[in-house]
């Protein structure tokens, strides 16, 4: 297991990484994650990574689900155009419970990855990075306007 001190510094590297646009550096620093961690390790980089999805999210739709009983949804369209992909729709679904509050859809998604074995959840967080930086990088960019809804892709 690795520490919280060491595990944080790790995080944050990934997501340098990943933000720099080093995706392979990222790669090889999570796979010091799994070698040397477990399991909720990586749920902690996935969670990580959907934060920083949110802040970018909240730069791009800054009124979206403020108001009570408003949600993020992940439009039927855009749902069906990702289900073809399932490392993209995990990336996708994985930030919109996380937005929305719901570490029960955030964990079951995450566990799903974890049952479809090294390889594929290994694709599915580094996916999930790529998403939160196309994210961070449509957010530089200032506030979007939403045609759809939902998280975009």
């Amino acid at each position: 297991m690795i520490g919280p001190e060491s595990l944080h510094v790790l995080v944050q590297e990934i997501l340098r990484h990943t933000l720099d646009g080093r995706p392979a550096v990222a790669a090889s620093l999570l796979d010091v994650v799994t070698e040397h961690g477990d399991g909720g390790d990586l749920f902690g980089v996935c969670c990580a990574a959907a934060d920083t999805g949110r802040v970018a999210l909240h730069v791009l739709f800054p009124d979206a689900g403020t108001g009570p009983g408003e949600e993020w949804t992940l439009p039927p369209a855009m749902a069906d155009q990702l289900a073809g992909d399932p490392h993209r729709l995990f990336a996708a679904r994985f930030v919109t419970a996380y937005l929305n509050g719901d570490h029960a859809m955030a964990l079951a998604l995450f566990q799903a990855t974890e049952a479809a074995g090294y390889r594929d959840r290994a694709e599915a967080i580094c996916t999930l990075l790529a998403h939160v930086r196309g994210l961070t990088l449509r957010a530089e960019q200032g506030p979007a306007t939403p045609d759809t809804g939902g998280v975009p892709a």
